[in-house]
């Protein structure tokens, strides 16, 4: 990364999927990074890299924030809370009031370059998305995570406008790569347990994005010189479809390939009831319209201004990086094999 001399960096949910990746990335580049980290967090890895760890977070006064952030010229917010099942309150607190209390602590930060924030596409609704770029418009659903990532997007922007706070966001779809707690893990138990079924004919064309493309985009944008106050889709750049994924899986987990097939009007007729079902019982239910949105609807964006603007490129085609990161789990979470 070339930040044009000595620079520290602030990246917040370092302890997650992207930020870890992204922290991995920085030090390996040399570049001087700080990392704010609750007190509950488990920071091994960030300990094993040798960064500077703050003890802190995002719903903390923006004074507070303001201190710990200190003399770093470049910001990540890849912090959030990306939950299904957890409550509005609970989700706006860290999403929202979190993005806004970063925000107002980097309002007229000197020697800030940068701001960079980790959006998500889920914003763009539940409806198919054909080739979706970034001027389409971003769509309430009354899930708790699409309200809070719209409002918090929103907010980004405003900032960038009014009180000139240099923000760009990098919307990613589903993200995948090694130590993902959110996307394969649940894939995975489906499979093994036998339980998984397709909606529709699996044949629907899915596109996401491998982690380590995710954090050359947000490098990029870092760097890039007057992009502030924009929005960049990423994706892998190429899709593959449901079932190509879940044989992908199953040949490499070892699982048994399914075979049944629901009809999409079935499910989402019934979605309704399991949905309400669940909230009823305090479960998580079999079956929610996120899933239902991973399981059936027609997901592809074009990344053209990614590409053109920023000079972004995935690292390797994604059927390459999806083996590459169901092969880490086979080796580092044998409880996910058969028999495990």
């Amino acid at each position: 990364m070339n930040t044009g001399g000595k620079t520290t960096v602030f990246v917040t949910g370092a302890t997650g999927l992207v930020g870890s990746h992204l922290v991995e990335r920085l030090t390996a580049e040399g570049v001087e990074v700080r990392c704010l980290v609750r007190s509950s967090s488990r920071t091994e890895l960030l300990e094993r890299l040798g960064v500077q760890r703050v003890v802190g977070d995002v719903t903390d006064e923006p004074a507070r924030l303001r201190e710990l952030i200190g003399d770093a010229s470049l910001v990540f917010h890849c912090a959030a809370m990306v939950d299904d099942w957890a409550s509005r309150e609970a989700m706006v607190r860290v999403n929202v009031e979190g993005t806004r209390n970063l925000l107002e602590s980097c309002r007229g930060l000197p020697g800030l370059r940068r701001f960079v924030m980790v959006g998500s596409m889920v914003v763009l609704g539940m409806g198919p998305q054909i080739h979706f770029d970034e001027t389409a418009p971003m769509v309430h659903t009354g899930d708790n995570y699409n309200y809070t990532k719209i409002l918090a997007t929103e907010m980004a922007m405003k900032y960038a406008r009014e009180h000139g706070v240099p923000v760009v966001v990098c919307q990613p779809p589903y993200i995948y790569g090694p130590r993902d707690q959110q996307f394969f893990p649940r894939v995975f138990e489906a499979l093994k347990s036998g339980r998984f079924k397709y909606l529709g004919d699996g044949n629907q064309p899915l596109t996401l994005v491998y982690v380590a493309n995710l954090v050359e985009a947000l490098l990029l944008a870092a760097a890039k010189d007057g992009v502030q106050g924009q929005l960049f889709l990423v994706t892998d750049g190429e899709s593959v479809t449901r079932r190509e994924l879940v044989e992908m899986v199953c040949e490499e987990m070892g699982y048994r390939k399914p075979t049944v097939c629901v009809p999409v009007a079935v499910a989402r007729a019934l979605l309704p009831l399991v949905e309400w079902l669940g909230k009823v019982r305090g479960k998580r239910p079999i079956l929610n319209r996120f899933q239902m949105k991973f399981l059936s609807t027609p997901l592809t964006f074009n990344i053209a201004k990614a590409r053109t603007v920023l000079g972004y490129a995935p690292v390797e085609p994604p059927r390459e990086s999806l083996r590459k990161t169901i092969r880490w789990y086979r080796e580092h979470h044998k409880e996910m094999l058969p028999g495990g």
